[in-house]
């Protein structure tokens, strides 16, 4: 039995079960009991998905990212997704690939589709069209949620991390085990994290009195090959450098495979100190010094947001609204590949 023969049996429209299906308020409680009879007599389990599509009273929530490979979403996702189930919604995640382009016509399909919520991290954080469109969002009554990346123009409400200090931490502990050449391999020049990395970078060198060398700062667009490509540049300088300061995952992976490609090893070639951890890398006796983030819990507090502002929708376009924005503390958990000499295969379990 679906929606329409439970709507006919009970002598209500489709709607009107959809409302009571949504416990909605507008329903008499001589309907409500009604069509609830019906149900109970049919034994039916809705399809939620199906049942918001069909009647726009919407609980799917988007969540666009740059990078679907990343494993750094795939765990902020997890946290949304655990969020979300406790409070029956679902999520549908999709990939922007670093793509202004590509980000413009997802949201244009989600204007035209039946969402409730929306989860982001922007491509760039000065793009007038993404902001637009996002800010219709919210006008419309759809919430808008930022996550690890914030944007100009307007303040929504967000969750990010402090990665100015980060990245200055991890600067710093390269300079306190002797390296004075010290590389980094940035994001995209749009990326707030990207420029916020590079920040920190330059901060450390300063606090530090080294001179800041511009060929060592090299970008990796947050890609993999494009990471790899930024090492081959780095290691063919006159005078390479002794440390690389990896700003994100899939940099990482490219730097790594660069010097596996050239025989480079980790510890006694070279250094390398990145942000956020890459678990899988240990099994393959690769421990890397990392600046870490509480990745899940970004996710689950971004969820939390969101399904606040569903309860308090409200407040969205009020003058007096009230923005909700968490920034959180990386930490900085020592491995050892930060030092010279340091073996491949060994580990220092501590953190700072």
């Amino acid at each position: 039995m679906n929606i329409y023969d439970i709507a006919k049996k009970a002598g209500v429209s489709p709607a009107t079960v959809s409302r009571v299906l949504n416990n909605k308020d507008n329903v008499k409680d001589s309907t409500r009991n009604k069509v609830l009879q019906v149900i109970e007599g049919a034994a039916y389990k809705p399809s939620t998905v199906a049942r918001n599509l069909s009647f726009g009273e919407s609980r799917n929530i988007a969540f666009l990212v740059p990078d679907i490979e990343n494993p750094f979403f795939s765990k902020i996702l997890h946290g949304i997704s655990d969020c979300a189930l406790e409070n029956d919604y679902n999520v549908f995640m999709y990939g922007t690939d670093e793509n202004l382009e590509r980000e413009h016509k997802i949201l244009n399909n989600l204007q035209k589709g039946m969402i409730c919520g929306l989860i982001i991290t922007p491509v760039s954080d000065i793009d007038i069209e993404t902001l637009e469109k996002l800010k219709n969002f919210e006008e419309d009554g759809i919430p808008v949620i930022l996550i690890d990346r914030d944007i100009q123009g307007y303040e929504f409400d967000g969750v990010f991390s402090n990665d100015i200090q980060g990245a200055c931490n991890a600067v710093e502990c390269l300079i306190q085990s002797g390296h004075r050449k010290i590389a980094i391999i940035t994001g995209p020049n749009t990326s707030k994290p990207g420029k916020d990395r590079c920040l920190g970078y330059k901060n450390a060198l300063k606090k530090h009195n080294i001179e800041l060398n511009n060929n060592y700062i090299v970008s990796g667009g947050f890609k993999e090959q494009l990471s790899y490509l930024a090492m081959e540049k780095l290691m063919n300088l006159s005078d390479p450098p002794t440390a690389i300061f990896s700003c994100n995952n899939m940099t990482t992976l490219g730097c790594l495979r660069y010097m596996k490609d050239h025989h480079l090893k980790l510890g006694e070639h070279l250094s390398m100190v990145c942000v956020d951890k890459i678990e899988e890398l240990e099994y393959g006796n690769i421990y890397l010094t990392s600046v870490t983030r509480p990745v899940y819990e970004m996710g689950y507090e971004a969820m939390k947001i969101l399904n606040y502002r569903f309860n308090n929708n409200k407040d969205l376009n009020s003058p007096n609204r009230i923005v909700h924005r968490c920034f959180v503390n990386p930490s900085l958990e020592i491995k050892g590949s930060e030092k010279m000499g340091f073996p491949l295969n060994a580990s220092v379990n501590s953190s700072q």
